[in-house]
C-alpha cells in the first residue's frame, strides 16, 4: 500500500507572465521614481526660467497645431479638386 502525498505546485503571479516592461514590479517604481525626480528638478528651477520654458513649449505646441491645421486644409483642397 502506497501513500500519495500532495505536491505543492508553484503559482506564479500574473505580473511574471507579462513581459518585463509591462510588469508592475518595473512600472510602479519607475513611475514613482521618475515623478519624484521630475518634481525635484522642477522645484530647483527659478520661476523666471520655468516660465520661459513653459512659454517656449506653448509656442512650439501652438506652431505644431497651426501647421497640422494648414496641412489638413491643403489635403482637403486637393481631395476636393480630385472629385
Amino acid at each position: 500500500m502506497t501513500e500519495e502525498k500532495p505536491v505543492p505546485v508553484p503559482v506564479t503571479p500574473p505580473s511574471l507572465d507579462a513581459p518585463w516592461w509591462k510588469s508592475k514590479e518595473v512600472i510602479t517604481p519607475s513611475v514613482i521614481g521618475g515623478g519624484a525626480s521630475l518634481l525635484t528638478a522642477i522645484g530647483g528651477i527659478p520661476w523666471q526660467n520655468l516660465l520661459l520654458i513653459l512659454v517656449a513649449f506653448g509656442g512650439i505646441a501652438g506652431f505644431l497645431c497651426w501647421r497640422k491645421n494648414a496641412d489638413r486644409k491643403a489635403v482637403a483642397k486637393q481631395v476636393e479638386g480630385m472629385a
